[in-house]
C-alpha cells in the first residue's frame, strides 16, 4: 500500500494552552536572539508559509510577528497577482519583495507553489511542471549562495480537520484568514491538490532549501513547532566562508588569444552610405517597435563595452527609432546602498518594463563577471556561479516571450587611448574621463581575459553575443541596427 508523505502528520501532537505559554515564552526570547545576530551578520532570511487551506497559515504569520521584532520583519501575501505582475516575467514579484540583508521576508501563500499549478495531464503538462520546478530549485539557490536562509513551512491537516476548519462560523474566518472564498470547492479538490502538492515538494526539496512539513492539527503544536523549526535554522546559519584568492587566470592564458580577437576592427563606414543605411534601418526599426506593442512583446538591450567604446552614441540611435513612450535606458554604475543590501540581481530585476515596453541597459549584470571580477568586489566563488544564474535569468525572460539582445562594443587599446586624449582636449567632454577610465585601461588584459569567459559561458541560443567592431562608430551604430531589426523580425515572423 503507498504511504503518503503527510500521513504521519495526521496523527499530530497537542499541546495544552498552559504548556503552550510556558514554552512560546522561552521561544521567543531565543527568537529574538537569533533575529538580531541574523541582522547584525546581515544575512536576509526568507520564510515560505504554505500549506492547505485551513492549516492555519495566516495565524502562523501573525504569530511569527508577535514572538519576533516585527520591524525587522516584512510579509507579503501573494495569493492575487496584479496586471503589472501579469505584464513581467513571474519571478519579477519575487524579485522586488525579497527582504534587503538582514531584514526577514515571510512570503504567505506559497508563490512558489503557483508556478506548479497547471494541468499536468499528458507529457507535455508534465514536462512544464518539471520545468517549473527545476526553475525553483534553481532560483532558491540562487539566493541561497548569497548568503539568504530559506525556511519552507508546509503546514499540513487531514481531510475530515479541513471540513472542520472550512465550516467555521464567519466572525472567526475573518478574524485569522483561514478560509478561502471557494471553500468547499477547496475540500472538495482535497485528494487532487495533495496528490499535486507531494510531487511538487519531492521536487523542490533541496539541501540548500529543504521543506519542513508541519501537523496543523494542532493549532498549539502548529504555532510552536514552526517556532522551532525557524529557530534552529537561524542559530544553524552561520554562512559559507569565502574560498581562495584564485583571479581565474593564470600565466598560461594570459598568453592565450581572446574571442575579441576575432573582430574585425578595420570595417569602415562613411559619408552618405552611413546616412542612407541609418534612414533605413531606423525607419523599419519604428516599424517593428510598434509591431511588438501591438503584441504586447518586449526587447530587453545590454550595451556593454570598453570605456569610450560609443555605448551611448550607439543607444542614441536606436532610441531615436522608438516613440519615447515605448522604452526606458537604465544606466548603471556602482551599486548604491539600498542595492548592496540585496542581492546583485534584485536592481535589475525591479528595472524591468512591462509587456509592450523596452528596456535598454547601458551596462548590466554583467558587471558581476567583469569589473566586480577583475577589480576583486566579488570573491571566486561569487563571479564563476554568476554565469549560471545570469543564464537562468536571462532563460527566465525569453520564456516569458522577451527579445534579449546583447552587445558588447569592441575597440583596440589604440583607439581607445585616442578617444581619451580627445575627451581631455573637449571641454564638452571632459567630464566622461574619469582617473577610474585610465586606471581600467592599465588592466585591459585581465578585461580581455574576463570578456573571454563572459561570452563563452553566456552566449547562449536564447541571449547570444553580438560582438561589435566600434573602432569607426558609424559602422557600430549601423552594426546595433541590423541586429536588432533581425531579431525582432524573426520573431514577429516565427509568431504567424
Amino acid at each position: 500500500m503507498k504511504v503518503s508523505i503527510f500521513k504521519s502528520l495526521e496523527v499530530g501532537g497537542k499541546i495544552k494552552n498552559k504548556a503552550f505559554d510556558e514554552q512560546s515564552f522561552a521561544l521567543r526570547k531565543k527568537l529574538l536572539n537569533a533575529q538580531f545576530k541574523l541582522q547584525d551578520l546581515g544575512y536576509p532570511v526568507i520564510i515560505v508559509v504554505a500549506g492547505l487551506d485551513g492549516a492555519g497559515k495566516g495565524s502562523v504569520v501573525h504569530r511569527l510577528n508577535e514572538w519576533m521584532d516585527p520591524r525587522g520583519i516584512e510579509t507579503h501575501a501573494l495569493w492575487q497577482v496584479s496586471d503589472e505582475e501579469e505584464a513581467r516575467p513571474f519571478y519579477w514579484r519575487l524579485w522586488r519583495r525579497l527582504p534587503e540583508k538582514g531584514k526577514i521576508g515571510i512570503f504567505f501563500g506559497s508563490c512558489l507553489n503557483s508556478l506548479s499549478q497547471e494541468n499536468t495531464g499528458g507529457k507535455s503538462g508534465a514536462a512544464r511542471f518539471s520545468n517549473n520546478c527545476q526553475a525553483i530549485c534553481e532560483f532558491e539557490k540562487l539566493l541561497s549562495d548569497e548568503g539568504a536562509l530559506i525556511i519552507k513551512l508546509w503546514f499540513h491537516i487531514s481531510r475530515a480537520t479541513q471540513f472542520m476548519q472550512l465550516s467555521q462560523d464567519t466572525p472567526r474566518k475573518q478574524q485569522n484568514l483561514i478560509v478561502p472564498g471557494n471553500a468547499k470547492q477547496s475540500h472538495k479538490s482535497y485528494k487532487k491538490t495533495l496528490k499535486l502538492v507531494e510531487k511538487l515538494i519531492l521536487e523542490t526539496d533541496s539541501k540548500h532549501s529543504p521543506w519542513h512539513l508541519v501537523s496543523a492539527e494542532d493549532n498549539n503544536y502548529r504555532d510552536l513547532t514552526a517556532g522551532q523549526i525557524i529557530l534552529e535554522k537561524m542559530q544553524a546559519h552561520t554562512g559559507a566562508g569565502q574560498s581562495g584568492e584564485d583571479t581565474g587566470w593564470t600565466e598560461d592564458t594570459k598568453k592565450n588569444p581572446t574571442i575579441l580577437k576575432t573582430v574585425d576592427l578595420s570595417h569602415v563606414l562613411a559619408g552618405d552610405k552611413y546616412k542612407r543605411q541609418l534612414r533605413k534601418y531606423q525607419a523599419r526599426l519604428q516599424d517593428l517597435a510598434w509591431q511588438f506593442h501591438a503584441q504586447g512583446r518586449s526587447v530587453i538591450a545590454v550595451f556593454e563595452g570598453w570605456d569610450a567604446a560609443g555605448k551611448g552614441s550607439a543607444i542614441r540611435r536606436v532610441t531615436a527609432a522608438f516613440d519615447p513612450r515605448l522604452y526606458k535606458v537604465v544606466q548603471f554604475a556602482a551599486p548604491t546602498d539600498e542595492e548592496r543590501r540585496h542581492h546583485y540581481l534584485w536592481r535589475f530585476w525591479r528595472q524591468l518594463q512591462r509587456d509592450g515596453q523596452n528596456t535598454f541597459f547601458d551596462r548590466s549584470w554583467y558587471g558581476r563577471v567583469l569589473v566586480e571580477r577583475v577589480e576583486g568586489f566579488a570573491s571566486p566563488d561569487e563571479w564563476r556561479r554568476a554565469y549560471t544564474e545570469i543564464n537562468h535569468f536571462e532563460q527566465q525572460l525569453v520564456d516569458h516571450g522577451t527579445v534579449v539582445l546583447k552587445f558588447w562594443i569592441h575597440i583596440s587599446p589604440e583607439e581607445q587611448l585616442r578617444r581619451f586624449k580627445e575627451r581631455e582636449l573637449a571641454p564638452q567632454k571632459q567630464y566622461k574621463i574619469t582617473e577610474e577610465d585610465w586606471r581600467n585601461r592599465d588592466k585591459w588584459r585581465e578585461y580581455e581575459l574576463a570578456i573571454d569567459d563572459m561570452v563563452a559561458r553566456t552566449s547562449t541560443g536564447c541571449a547570444p553575443w553580438t560582438l561589435v567592431a566600434g573602432n569607426d562608430k558609424c559602422f557600430a551604430r549601423i552594426q546595433v541596427l541590423k541586429t536588432f531589426c533581425k531579431a525582432m523580425q524573426a520573431t514577429l515572423k516565427n509568431e504567424r
